[in-house]
């Protein structure tokens, strides 16, 4: 994928980030810490409370199903602010400049409750009138606190939910509350001028955050503008998924995806119809995940990004994750980093070990022309045990930004009785000048070119770089096109000419030129090189009309599954037959 910093400028352009709301009568089958919050009365003074002397008024309540809790509300002099419960929702009206402030807080015993961890998620349901957009905190015992905005997680002026997960609370240095000792939370309108009110009527902790969900009519309208070949129909599956990077399949056939901005969601099909009802949020806080990865051997995800990667579990099966291994740490990264994932064949085709379980993806470039570190512009292994930088192995050098990776049983020549294991990659070109993308026949302990050369060998005499074998792309993609997702079609209900190789074309980034906004399909013909055995590509457009397809794989049919990165909807493309 292109440059980390376009790409989130793209996400802004293109797309907003929003929170899914389902109403205010949301699933209460969560495992919710506690309840609503409970009536509370104005006006009562309690010596235990806080220096409240500039307060309009003090609220003490039984909050959060805590025993002791206590909220109240302070301001300075020039500030005003007044707060009341009626029929059973805090009112907090507010009128204050940019120099001032005014806070409602809440505090409890932490030592009398369950403490939190920082896998659980804040909820509110609340809605503002007129300027009335505060930064909410968690607080620890020594005064310590975090915020976020409540504007940036969906308050609006109607009600809506607003769900926050605690891991997303940190500060600009990545630092986050020691969740243990939090026992407060503040509402502050601060830094700006500020008149209107905030209502609150519910306000508790899950131990995790579950949705229903269902396709809205512009998804479906939206599948209606896309183009396949005749005979295969495509259906949108799930959506608002904006900035989607990976899709993964369990094999009871729920999927998890990952979004660039850090979060992993696992979707379930409660009904069987083959679109997805239900959806838990696994994992967040991340900073970037662009490589996902579940395990069936034990039924961990793996994921990664900015040169680490992580082996996850959900212990307690309440859907989230809570157990974070962190496997990989300091890879060298910049403009590109360690992308998609995917377990080797067992045996290894390469290496021939059986049982280790070896995790490929690529590292890419730091810079656009510059390789970076050692390990830099690679495909890499790691094994399922693995524990550091230090059990990582090169496969293959002279990889720009190897995004994706797919491995698929291919005949290597037209004699050939019997299938052998290939492993492809999708590579993005230089962003300044027009170099091809590619997709590559990754063999072992060959060089790809980069930044040397870029496109075929197939006319080359042998060479070798790095005293490496050179080996030239199968298929060298129009410049800036973006070769992203790959995977290999092998579904015997799709005709022969389709059962074959795919790439997501993401689009110009940099470039003027419209290109890509495609999948396509390569048709693989058995090939010689100066170094053997390979394949040449011939590619045609197999999908058109998608805004920023990225994400590519099949389900556990065989189905194509592709994910548009800018619309948030994710397409299953199926053959029913020719009329």
């Amino acid at each position: 994928m292109k440059s980390r910093t376009l790409i989130f400028g793209l996400l802004i352009l293109c797309t907003t980030y929003t929170l899914s709301a389902c109403g205010r009568n949301r699933e209460q089958s969560l495992d919710a810490i506690a309840p609503t919050i409970a009536p509370a009365t104005t006006n009562q003074p309690d010596d235990s409370a806080p220096d409240a002397s500039t307060s309009d008024a003090k609220v003490k309540t039984e909050f959060l199903g805590l025993a002791g809790g206590q909220a109240y509300c302070d301001h300075p002099p020039e500030a005003k602010m007044t707060c009341s419960v009626d029929e059973d929702t805090l009112h907090l009206e507010i009128d204050i400049n940019a120099s001032t402030y005014a806070r409602w807080q809440v505090k409890w015993d932490n030592k009398a409750a369950s403490a939190l961890t920082g896998n659980e998620t804040l909820y509110l349901h609340a809605k503002r009138n007129g300027e009335a957009t505060p930064n909410l905190y968690l607080v620890e015992n020594d005064g310590e606190r975090i915020a976020v905005n409540l504007g940036k997680y969906g308050l609006k002026e109607r009600w809506s939910d607003i769900v926050i997960p605690l891991a997303e609370f940190k500060d600009q240095e990545g630092n986050r509350p020691d969740f243990a000792d939090v026992n407060e939370i503040q509402i502050v309108f601060e830094w700006s001028d500020m008149r209107g009110e905030l209502m609150i009527d519910a306000l508790r902790f899950e131990k995790a955050w579950v949705d229903k969900v269902a396709l809205s009519q512009e998804a479906l309208s939206m599948a209606q503008t896309l183009t396949v070949p005749e005979g295969f129909v495509i259906e949108p599956i799930i959506d608002a998924v904006s900035a989607i990077t990976q899709i993964q399949f369990a094999p009871d056939g729920s999927m998890l995806i990952s979004l660039q901005p850090g979060r992993i969601w696992w979707y379930e099909d409660m009904n069987g119809d083959g679109v997805y009802d239900l959806r838990r949020l696994y994992a967040a806080g991340r900073t970037e995940i662009v490589g996902l990865l579940y395990d069936p051997l034990d039924g961990a995800v793996w994921f990664g990004g900015r040169g680490k990667l992580y082996r996850t579990a959900d212990t307690d099966g309440n859907g989230a994750a809570d157990l974070f291994e962190l496997r990989i740490d300091g890879l060298p990264w910049g403009r590109h980093q360690n992308n998609g994932l995917v377990w080797g064949p067992d045996p290894d085709p390469f290496t021939g070990e059986e049982g280790i379980g070896w995790i490929y993806f690529g590292l890419g470039s730091t810079d656009d022309l510059e390789v970076g570190g050692e390990r830099n512009a690679t495909v890499l292994r790691f094994p399922r045990a693995g524990q550091s930088v230090d059990d990582l192995e090169i496969v293959s050098r002279g990889n720009r930004n190897a995004y994706d990776l797919t491995w698929a049983q291919v005949p290597l020549n037209d004699t050939a009785t019997a299938a052998k294991w290939a492993l492809f990659a999708s590579e993005n070109g230089p962003d300044f000048n027009n170099a091809p993308d590619e997709i590559n026949h990754i063999r072992w302990q060959h060089h790809y070119g980069f930044p040397e050369k870029f496109g075929t060998s197939f006319d080359e005499p042998e060479s070798k770089i790095d005293n490496l074998p050179y080996s030239g792309s199968l298929y060298p993609v129009t410049a800036h096109a973006s070769a992203n997702g790959l995977t290999y079609i092998t579904n015997p209900a799709w005709p022969a000419a389709y059962r074959t190789l795919y790439v997501s074309l993401f689009g110009q980034v940099f470039s003027e030129e419209i290109v890509g906004h495609t999948v396509d399909r390569i048709e693989l013909a058995p090939e010689e090189d100066a170094s053997g055995a390979t394949f040449r590509g011939e590619p045609s457009t197999f999908i058109d009309g998608l805004d920023r397809p990225l994400p590519l794989t099949t389900d556990n049919n065989g189905d194509m599954i592709v994910g548009d990165y800018a619309q948030g909807i994710v397409y299953r493309v199926r053959y029913i037959g020719a009329d």
